[in-house]
């Protein structure tokens, strides 16, 4: 949503708060089902990667948050660009397999998530207890 010129990315701690806000816009969800962003175990991960388990879920739903909060942000050129390396570390992501990941692979994921952390970080947080917490970047 884009207010005076700046971007507002709505943040949700509850689905009711999500539904809540997009009905006061004239709006509904895409789809009924809700899905949670695990930021701090993805945080956790990244202090250590070498020596935590990657928690593929929560790895693959920050990789496709940060994506689409790029492009919503117009922000693409932030992350890295992607090619082979990342087609392919990304599949095994999906599929569960990231303990087989080349050492380019693993090193192409910490890059786009780290990005995507310092994206998603570089909107300062505004609390608006009515319906959402917002991120006004």
């Amino acid at each position: 949503m884009r207010e005076a010129d700046r971007w507002q990315v709505p943040v949700f701690v509850t689905v009711r708060q999500a539904r809540v806000y997009v009905r006061r816009r004239g709006r509904k969800l895409a789809t009924s089902e809700a899905n949670t962003l695990e930021l701090s175990r993805v945080q956790h991960w990244l202090k250590d990667p070498v020596r935590r388990k990657t928690p593929p879920g929560a790895v693959l739903a920050a990789w496709n948050f940060f994506e689409d909060l790029a492009r919503g942000l117009d922000a693409v050129h932030q992350l890295p660009q992607q090619g082979t390396v990342q087609n392919s570390a990304y599949e095994k992501l999906f599929e569960g397999e990231c303990a087989t990941w080349t050492r380019d692979e693993q090193r192409a994921v910490l890059e786009l998530i780290r990005a995507g952390v310092e994206l998603g970080n570089s909107c300062p947080v505004i609390v608006n207890l009515d319906s959402s917490v917002g991120c006004g970047c």
